[in-house]
């Protein structure tokens, strides 16, 4: 399959789950202008675009009947790879296929290239998770945390409430008279180092806006200190990162993180 060809079917994919809202998203008027759009942007005929959308169309809730046949090999490598990916995530990847310039020449792009590889044996994809799982170092952040909000009630006074397995973009709410602020707690074992959040965590963090606090407790390996970042989505350096598992996140190297220190 032609590397553009691998492309546009991810975009036909969003076009087919997020069906107008996702073309409406992507700045377009109607499907026509969308489809158009994106043949012109990739280098694929429109009407190979519309028709790989209608391929997706059964798997999807909308009023289109799409083709009911079964999904050709790179037609499923898609689907699986995709279809545990929240919205908001998979019209990121999506933004970045088509209007990143340089996209084919990064290291996202070769890895979604690698998801075709190997189709006539009929590679499985690994499906993506709903976010990352706590290592170590983050649980005894947590805990930390935890122990430091009972004995001084901050960054806000209130009831606390445990949200770490829910993936919801945040680690713990508290509730007050205020409303609900949201806390993602973020450890490093040393004095110094990056951080990374999912991008559910960084779209949550950019809608609650000074709702929503990280905190970092770095040095964790000997004697812990714990800094709070109001609203971080305005005052963080970030760089978007794309991994193909499927998931994306958000990170904030040293150098950027070191004024808040």
């Amino acid at each position: 399959m032609k590397p553009q060809n691998e492309l546009a079917l991810i975009v036909a994919y969003y076009l087919s789950r997020l069906d107008k809202k996702g073309y409406s998203l992507l700045g377009y008027k109607n499907f026509d202008e969308a489809t158009k759009g994106v043949g012109t942007i990739l280098g694929v005929n429109h009407n190979t675009v519309r028709n790989m959308r209608d391929e997706f169309d059964p798997y999807h809730q909308n009023t289109r009947i799409g083709w009911k046949r079964e999904l050709r090999g790179s037609r499923q490598k898609i689907l699986q790879a995709f279809q545990d990916t929240d919205d908001e995530t998979l019209l990121e990847i999506v933004k970045e296929v088509l209007f990143n310039k340089e996209f084919n020449k990064t290291e996202e792009y070769q890895d979604i290239h690698a998801l075709f590889n190997d189709e006539k044996n009929k590679t499985s994809v690994k499906k993506s998770i709903p976010f990352i799982l706590r290592g170590p170092t983050g649980r005894r952040a947590e805990e930390f945390f935890v122990e430091y909000f009972k004995n001084t009630h901050k960054p806000v006074d209130g009831t606390i409430i445990d949200r770490r397995d829910q993936g919801c973009g945040y680690d713990f709410e508290i509730k007050n008279e205020r409303g609900p602020f949201f806390i993602e707690v973020k450890g490093l074992a040393a004095d110094t180092g990056g951080i990374l959040f999912t991008n559910k965590e960084w779209q949550t963090a950019i809608k609650s806006k000074d709702k929503y606090f990280l905190v970092l407790i770095r040095n964790l390996a000997q004697a812990a200190e714990i800094k709070f970042i109001q609203n971080p989505a305005t005052k963080l350096k970030t760089r978007k990162n794309l991994y193909t598992t499927v998931q994306l996140n958000w990170s904030v190297s040293d150098k950027d993180l070191s004024p808040f220190l």
